[in-house]
């Protein structure tokens, strides 16, 4: 659990398409309390993969959710590349998984995405951030 923050660094680098942005976005979306993020899946799997980012030693809470829409089970797999570290996460939609991470002082991330149904949809994952400018719960994605 303790790394799926890196998820939350996807909201972060990937705030509406599995695409790198710079530093700023990330703490935008600290700030917001979070985002969806849209991968494109193709035959039941997908992937995204970041750009060398500097995470300084953030440490980053929340929560990882499937789009309540989205149907079957999803397994996700996050390497940091940085740190040679990888996590597999199973999850259904609807159902929030908490996290809390420390970075290094930098981060480059690689996930994969299996959907047990092998078709082509895209998958919306809210990646909810705590804050201290946020007390709503992380875990319930924003309207």
């Amino acid at each position: 659990m303790r790394n799926l923050l890196t998820l939350a660094l996807l909201v972060a680098v990937l705030p509406a398409t599995a695409r790198a942005q710079p530093l700023d976005d990330v703490m935008a979306a600290i700030r917001n309390g979070g985002g969806w993020v849209s991968i494109p899946i193709v035959a039941g799997s997908g992937s995204t993969r970041t750009l060398p980012l500097p995470t300084m030693g953030l440490t980053l809470t929340g929560c990882v959710r499937v789009w309540d829409g989205h149907s079957g089970r999803w397994e996700i797999q996050v390497r940091e590349m940085v740190a040679d570290t990888l996590l597999t996460v199973r999850s259904v939609p609807g159902e929030g998984v908490p996290f809390s991470h420390t970075f290094g002082f930098r981060s480059q991330l690689e996930v994969d995405f299996t959907w047990s149904e092998p078709r082509d949809t895209t998958l919306f994952l809210w990646v909810g951030l705590e804050g201290a400018e946020n007390d709503r719960d992380a875990c319930v994605p924003k309207s």
